[in-house]
């Protein structure tokens, strides 16, 4: 019962995995190489490059990308990662402001990553998740979540920022300026969104965190 209360409390976020593993896997039944991809692949279906997105004017890459992965890791390490946030802060802030968080981020994080790699093909709903994990933080620096709950959930966090920042040095082909971008926006996003939830918001989260 209280795994299926958790569940009920993060619609957008259970959608948000949802699609992006469908589409995923119809870009496997459709040719993509399902342990690394294919850069022409994942282009012609819709991914962020700077001489089509900008050059050419298709503006809608920043969005469809977002639901693009490069490989089955690359997919199974960004939902867990969307997964693990969603279930703490999407019963607190709920579903409009889980999706205004999740696509203003990514947005934005896709952009500065052809800014700065105008050679690079990119894919991947990272950048809309650490907008998530920036907000998650910003909100457990405010009264909005309980005492008792947000040193754990910082350590969470922390732990998030630390095996990605590791990845980074010993990984080729992390977009570390879509993280960032996303992770700022975020965090200015969550204090911003304060504003507009009451005191007792963190009161919606499951008994068992209580």
């Amino acid at each position: 019962m209280q795994i299926q209360k958790h569940l009920l409390q993060m619609p957008v976020t259970l959608a948000l995995i949802a699609i992006n593993c469908i589409v995923f896997f119809v870009m496997v039944f459709s040719g993509l190489n399902i342990w690394s991809g294919n850069p022409d692949t994942l282009l012609h279906a819709g991914g962020n490059y700077w001489p089509y997105t900008i050059d050419l004017h298709q503006y809608w890459r920043l969005l469809t990308s977002m639901f693009l992965h490069g490989g089955l890791w690359h997919l199974f390490t960004n939902m867990l990662g969307l997964f693990m946030a969603g279930l703490f802060l999407e019963p607190v802030i709920r579903g409009p402001r889980m999706c205004l968080v999740y696509f203003c981020t990514g947005i934005m994080s896709d952009f500065a990553s052809i800014w700065f790699h105008k050679d690079t093909l990119s894919v991947g709903a990272s950048g809309g998740i650490f907008g998530i994990y920036g907000a998650f933080l910003a909100l457990l620096t405010t009264t909005v979540y309980r005492p008792t709950i947000r040193k754990p959930l910082l350590a969470f966090i922390a732990l998030f920022v630390g095996l990605n920042i590791i990845l980074a040095f010993f990984s080729g082909g992390i977009d570390n300026i879509a993280h960032l971008t996303g992770f700022c926006i975020g965090i200015l996003l969550g204090y911003i969104l304060y504003f507009t939830l009451s005191n007792t918001a963190g009161n919606q989260l499951p008994d068992e965190t209580k």
